[in-house]
């Protein structure tokens, strides 16, 4: 599966800090599954990365999925308040699109370039 990813949360993937990729469990999403390989490609560079996923766990909100993950795990400051990455995450993902998918913890294992 090809995903696309900023700049930051790409570089914490590769640099092994970030472990879980937080997604809408949309329909392109809810067809993952353990052992599946996802291609990240950096929106900024185009430069690419494999990555093996290791466990899914769905979350009603995405403020449930804050309330276990958060930090540098999520690509996020380690300070960063659950309201504060909600409200981040609804730049990207409105509420109405949450309600009807839901959100999507995607526990990740980099996969190292050969």
């Amino acid at each position: 599966m090809q995903m696309g990813l900023y700049d930051q949360p790409f570089e914490a993937i590769k640099s092994g800090e970030k472990t879980i990729e937080v997604r809408l469990n949309d329909e392109k999403r809810s067809q993952l599954q353990v052992n599946d390989f996802i291609d990240f490609t950096n929106l900024t560079t185009a430069e690419t990365l494999k990555v093996k996923v290791l466990g899914l766990e769905k979350f009603a909100t995405f403020k449930e999925l804050f309330a276990k993950y958060s930090g540098s795990i999520i690509g996020a400051p380690e300070n960063e308040s659950i309201e504060e990455l909600d409200q981040e995450n609804q730049e990207i993902y409105s509420r109405e699109r949450e309600q009807k998918y839901g959100a999507l913890a995607i526990k990740i294992e980099k996969i190292t370039n050969s």
